[in-house]
């Protein structure tokens, strides 16, 4: 059964401190070129050296060539050796910064991360959301869609009294396949549209992120990735990393009067909102 509640009266989804980690990609020929590159430059070197004595031996000693040329250009394959040099240890940090990198992303298998992204991956009968809605809204609407582009599931939000205006504050949307027209396999991607809009009726920008579960990494030449279901994602996209999801979400659908101390004390802190399926 879906579930939209309102966890918090604040705007602002992604705020944190902490250090984000970034990631370059890098090929594993890129040192073997370079030596190549090395090579070749010290076989010129040599072949220019072997030109220059040959001249210096047939020159006329009564009017000598000008080597300020020659010596201009044997500065030139000096610098080219060094920057070959440098290049090659670049490389090499490179490696060691990636072989680092992948190691790092090995602690993330398991972790429920937070990601600024209207997609998630469809993980244990959950696609979770949350959204946060930085003015007062006439009307929401909730919309989500398959990686074709399909709807699945389509809903304006109503408020406690029934009616369509919706208060700022950041929202969670936890659906499942019951909420589906038709059922979602584990890790497929989805993608939901918030379509908001105030008094004035111009559209709200609602800030969108996701909760999910990494479950493997990938490493190609282009980097290395965190994978949740059909999701990949760098680690520098992580914004945190976040508790595992309740196993009982309450649900926005019912709301009763007789309830215990634990719920009267939830209700102090959250808003629930319904959502009616268009």
């Amino acid at each position: 059964m879906a579930s939209i509640t309102q966890i918090s009266t604040g705007t602002s989804i992604g705020s944190g401190s902490g250090t984000k980690i970034t990631t370059n990609g890098s090929s594993t020929s890129t040192s073997t070129t370079d030596t190549s590159d090395k090579d070749n430059a010290e076989k010129l070197k040599n072949q220019f050296l072997s030109i220059l004595l040959t001249q210096m031996q047939h020159q006329n000693p009564l009017d000598p060539m000008d080597t300020k040329e020659f010596t201009g250009q044997l500065t030139q394959f000096s610098a080219l050796e060094q920057q070959i040099d440098t290049n090659a240890k670049l490389d090499s940090m490179l490696s060691a910064l990636t072989k680092n990198t992948l190691s790092t992303a090995f602690n993330y298998i398991g972790q429920y991360v937070d990601l600024a992204t209207n997609q998630t991956a469809f993980q244990n009968n959950s696609a979770d959301w949350t959204y946060a809605l930085p003015e007062d809204a006439k009307s929401v609407t909730i919309s989500v869609t398959d990686s074709a582009g399909k709807v699945l599931y389509t809903a304006n939000m109503v408020n406690g009294a029934g009616g369509s205006a919706i208060n700022k504050g950041t929202y969670n949307i936890d659906l499942s396949n019951e909420d589906f027209t038709r059922d979602v396999a584990d890790g497929e991607v989805l993608k939901v549209s918030i379509t908001a809009k105030n008094s004035a009726n111009k559209a709200i920008t609602a800030d969108v992120h996701t909760t999910v579960l990494v479950d493997s990494i990938q490493s190609d030449e282009d980097g290395t990735y965190l994978q949740a279901g059909g999701m990949l994602f760098e680690i520098a996209d992580v914004n945190k990393i976040m508790k595992p999801p309740a196993t009982t979400p309450a649900t926005t659908e019912t709301a009763s009067n007789d309830t215990d101390e634990a719920t009267d004390a939830a209700t102090d802190t959250t808003t629930n909102q319904n959502a009616d399926a268009a």
